[in-house]
């Protein structure tokens, strides 16, 4: 018998992706409402294919960590035919904390400790227009690995959406690091930073400030920022992603930052990022401000001290 652990009020709801097989009215994930469980059999299931992995990690081993993406055969086959994936389709991406040391091939990463899930539902006919974790073609969840099956992302814009950006002309997805399984159709629209080489990640132009930041040269600080924080946070006022942007943040009191939604945690901390709070936060993500939740996305923080050391200068000179 195939597992359906159906959720009541209260409870969270978990079901067996073997269900998606027998087909549905648009996805076993999805309920009425709108509301995505997590498949819980992706990895074993014959009916799903991994798609890929990403590691995202520097030569320091931070980052967070080894990304893999899992949907199922026919949305994978559809593609294949089609160039989109079907309504309904699922994308699980699971992430690990990553370990790495120097091998006989040279530096290697590899997956550990099971962090999030983010699953994505193709959603072709904008079936839930209220619900704030639909739009964009998609339906958009992610669970923790401390409570697997809870939902807890609670607006797509806020908690998704800017980490996709880059492939906005690819249906909002990486489809092009996935084309020895989706095929050819998966580089019809490959994102900017391949296609012009002048958005790629310039070298830095800045001129040393070390006299003015400590002794930290300013290029290398904001070269730091962008391997380490870029992908969450905006260095620009006002340009919130899946991070607050960092603009100003040195004498801001932690969960102010405008128009941001943070956790419960970071609005009732009494902290006030300086210098040394940055320190002790960037040492120590999770625990510093516990539950707050970059503590679940980054928990490994900056272990490197001069790499730390670098990103707090950086900070400083965006706040002034």
């Amino acid at each position: 018998m195939k597992k359906l652990l159906v959720g009541i009020t209260g409870l969270t709801l978990a079901i067996s992706s073997s269900a998606f097989a027998q087909g549905s009215a648009f996805s076993p994930f999805v309920d009425a409402n709108g509301n995505i469980s997590r498949p819980v059999d992706f990895k074993t299931n014959p009916d799903w294919v991994h798609l890929g992995a990403w590691a995202v990690v520097n030569e320091n081993n931070e980052g967070n960590g080894v990304h893999n993406v899992y949907t199922t055969h026919s949305a994978a086959e559809s593609f294949r035919k089609n160039g989109v994936f079907p309504d309904g389709a699922p994308l699980v991406k699971e992430v690990r904390a990553a370990a790495a040391d120097a091998l006989t091939t040279g530096r290697a990463h590899w997956a550990t400790d099971k962090q999030v899930w983010f699953v994505s539902i193709k959603d072709s006919t904008n079936r839930f227009p209220d619900n704030p974790l639909w739009g964009d073609g998609w339906g958009w969840a992610l669970f923790k690995a401390d409570a697997p099956a809870t939902q807890v992302a609670s607006d797509y814009q806020a908690d998704c959406l800017s980490c996709h950006v880059p492939v906005k002309n690819s249906d909002w997805m990486y489809v092009h690091a996935y084309e020895p399984v989706l095929g050819p159709k998966a580089l019809v629209n490959p994102p900017e930073y391949i296609k012009n080489a002048s958005l790629k990640a310039p070298a830095a132009q800045e001129t040393s400030a070390a006299a003015d930041s400590g002794g930290i040269d300013l290029a290398a600080a904001k070269k730091s920022f962008q391997q380490t924080c870029k992908s969450c946070h905006s260095d620009q006022a006002g340009k919130n992603g899946i991070g607050p942007s960092l603009a100003g943040v040195v004498g801001r009191k932690a969960g102010t930052g405008e128009g941001f939604r943070y956790s419960a945690a970071m609005k009732s901390s009494d902290v006030v990022w300086s210098a040394d709070t940055l320190d002790k936060h960037l040492l120590d993500v999770k625990n510093f401000i516990p539950k707050n939740r970059m503590g679940s996305f980054f928990p490994q923080g900056v272990k490197d001290d001069k790499k730390r050391a670098e990103i707090i200068a950086y900070l400083e000179s965006i706040s002034k």
